[in-house]
């Protein structure tokens, strides 16, 4: 009947809201972490800071983001970790992957089998 509702224009209506709202509450948080600075540099003064050591839940935004203290000014804070050294963060990880497996797959043994380097001799 026209003019009646149904679990699933429920269910639908619910979906539709939820992902809505997920979609706004990401924007945000990505919005409101793109506002800290980024780099070593004080916002303040623009001297080099020290970190600040992590402890508690800081740990795991420790990749992203790094708590800092200024010696200068005495500012303390958070700050943003540059891209370049995001990225050279996981080109180190994937290396290390990388190499982990290929030591495995050397020492897999062959038995029965000549090594590649040894030739038989006639």
């Amino acid at each position: 009947m026209p003019g009646r509702w149904s679990w699933t224009d429920a269910a639908i209506f619910i979906a539709v809201i939820s992902a809505l709202q997920l979609a706004m509450f990401v924007l945000l948080t990505k919005v409101f972490c793109g506002m800290f600075p980024e780099g070593e540099q004080c916002p303040v003064c623009d001297e080099h800071t020290s970190a600040v050591e992590r402890s508690g839940w800081w740990k795991l935004f420790a990749r992203r983001f790094r708590r800092s203290w200024c010696l200068a000014c005495g500012w303390e804070g958070v700050l943003r970790r540059s891209d370049a050294w995001m990225r050279e963060s996981r080109h180190a990880l994937w290396r290390a992957r990388f190499q982990r497996v290929w030591s495995i797959a050397n020492r897999r043994s062959h038995s029965g089998q000549l090594p590649l380097s040894s030739k038989k001799s006639s």
